[in-house]
């Protein structure tokens, strides 16, 4: 029997460290084999779900990282399992109460009980979080690193070194653009499908100059373009930057997100889908309870926007720009 029910426990968004019962159609790429005969996770498992919370957004529900806990094939046992888990947060911790000796017993005039007294006093007040901690808690994903001057020092002159390279090179290849033009290859030659990639600059650039957007998804780009996608100050923008990071122009020009077909028009590639997975986990990531018709919107909007400026631009200085975008 399918297991349709799951509690969840959420690590992003208003019900931070909350419960709920969900659907597991609300969990986004849920795979079931995570999950053990009983219900549990055989090992932790964290996903983005759909908050569905209030009146549904125009763009869709804004999706949040939390723990699958349990899943089950009926209501009953969910709810159950969700309400035991309340009953464990909500139990109060039974405490030994401190012995205090009679006050008719006590000598005023003895220092030593005022100061015994005082660590307790010290024990009893509430330690005050440090404002610094609490702000990168909020704006840095939580994630608090230790901070050293000289890596930062070692990483900025690094990231300077593979822009003047990478500048080189896009010199190199508009004059070459400018000698002369090569013959073109045949479409079914050039592009065979979404997934095919094409020589580029940046290939040239070492392994070891490259970051993955998304652990575990294998999709690898430049530092120097992962630098520029983080100072995104929205989720659109930063879809934009790692779009053209990840895809080469050739591809992004005959292809769109799900592959259709406009009327009139030449039929479309569908994008990679491991790559597109990575910039939504990544887009998540950095920006959660982003809609994911959002994320798709702002794909096509940039193909778009590419294949409109290459229609208007003449040959030559299509190749030129053809350089500078990929620079």
């Amino acid at each position: 029997m399918e297991r349709t029910f799951a509690v969840v426990q959420w690590i992003e968004g208003e019900d931070s460290g909350k419960f709920s019962d969900v659907k597991t159609d609300a969990i986004r790429n849920y795979d079931d084999s995570k999950m053990d005969q009983d219900g549990s996770p055989i090992s932790p498992y964290s996903a983005f779900i759909e908050w569905r919370h209030g009146k549904r957004r125009k763009g869709g529900w804004p999706h949040y990282k939390g723990d699958v806990l349990f899943v089950s094939a009926n209501r009953f046992e969910n709810t159950s399992k969700l309400n035991s888990l309340l009953e464990e947060v909500e139990r109060p911790q039974l405490t030994k109460r401190v012995s205090v000796a009679p006050s008719k017993y006590r000598d005023d005039s003895d220092d030593s009980t005022d100061i015994e007294a005082e660590p307790k006093k010290v024990m009893k007040s509430k330690v005050r979080a440090d404002p610094a901690e609490d702000f990168l808690k909020t704006y840095g994903n939580g994630q608090l690193h230790p901070v050293d001057n000289h890596d930062l020092r070692r990483t900025l002159v690094e990231l300077k070194q593979e822009n003047k390279d990478l500048k080189e090179e896009n010199t190199k290849w508009k004059d070459m653009v400018l000698q002369g033009p090569t013959p073109d290859k045949s479409p079914s030659s050039r592009v065979s499908t979404a997934t095919s990639a094409s020589p580029t600059p940046s290939q040239t650039v070492s392994q070891s100059s490259k970051v993955e957007i998304h652990p575990g998804t294998g999709v690898m780009i430049d530092k120097l373009a992962w630098a520029y996608a983080l100072i995104s100050n929205s989720a659109t923008v930063f879809v934009r930057q790692l779009l053209t990071a990840v895809f080469p122009l050739e591809i992004l020009m005959v292809s769109n997100l799900r592959g259709t077909k406009r009327s009139g028009g030449d039929p479309r590639l569908p994008l990679d889908k491991n790559k597109l997975d990575a910039i939504y986990s990544a887009t998540l990531e950095r920006f959660p309870g982003t809609p994911l018709s959002s994320i798709g919107s702002a794909v096509n909007a940039k193909i778009t926007e590419l294949r409109s400026k290459s229609k208007t631009s003449t040959p030559h200085s299509r190749a030129v720009r053809l350089i500078d975008i990929k620079s």
